[in-house]
Parts: structure tokens; sequence; C-alpha cells
């Protein structure tokens, strides 16, 4: 067998599995009817392109790449790119969101703490003096 049935085959295999997670995660209602649809057409492309990798050829000759390789390598980089830059600014706006929140939660502990119980926020609480008690004790 020749290198290029084993990337067709090795394509088939992913797009495939790929495709069985996708519709487990929909089952599980990890994935919403929208997702799972783009992804779905994602990994059917995939395994479509494996199967006929000549139905690029139109994509490719008007880009000048002498290989179909080199398209990949050019798009997948594009792709990992922009799937990178789309995390950073998910993780930043998460990070934002969750200081908000600690802020907030820690704002309202506080202050609930100072409202409803009139404590100092270390919780020391005075200790009663011994000598007092012996007083109160001696004056009956």
């Amino acid at each position: 067998m020749n290198t290029t049935l084993w990337i067709q085959f090795s394509g088939i295999i992913f797009g495939s599995a790929m495709l069985y997670f996708t519709f487990v995660k929909y089952k599980r209602k990890e994935l919403t009817s929208s997702e799972f649809w783009s992804w779905s057409i994602t990994w059917i492309l995939l395994i479509v392109i494996a199967i006929i990798p000549s139905s690029l050829d139109a994509i490719i000759a008007p880009l000048n790449f002498y290989r179909r390789l080199d398209f990949f390598v050019v798009f997948g980089f594009f792709v990992l790119l922009g799937i990178g830059f789309y995390n950073y600014s998910i993780v930043k706006k998460m990070e934002r969101k969750l200081e908000v929140f600690v802020r907030q939660e820690a704002i309202s502990k506080v202050s609930d703490h100072i409202n409803y119980h009139h404590e100092p926020i270390n919780n020391q609480q005075e200790k009663p003096d011994n000598n007092s008690k012996t007083e109160m004790k001696t004056e009956k």
C-alpha cells in the first residue's frame, strides 16, 4: 500500500470517530443542535476529502499550491492560529468574570458579617474576665 492510501484511511477513521464522538456529546446534551450540525458537517467534509482528495483541486489550483499537502499545512496553520486566539479571548473573558464574582462574594461576606454579627472580621471574641465573675459572687 502506498502512503496516500494510508493517509486517506487515517482521515476516514479519524473523521468517523470524531463524528461518533460529536453524536455522543449531542445526546448527552453537551452540544446544542447548531453546534452538533456544524461539527458533523466538518467531519463529513473531512471524510469526503479523505475519500476524494481531487475534490480540492478547484480550490487549490487558483491559489497556486503545488501539492494538496501544502494547502492543508497552510490552512491548518491558519485554523490553529484562529482557534488559539479565540481560546485566549474566551479565557480572558472568563478570568474577568471570575475576578468580579470573587470580589463581589468577598465584599458580600464581609458586609454580611459586619451587619448581622457586629463582631470583628477576624472572629476574635473578647474573653470574659475571671475577676468579674468572682466579684459578682461576693456581692451576693
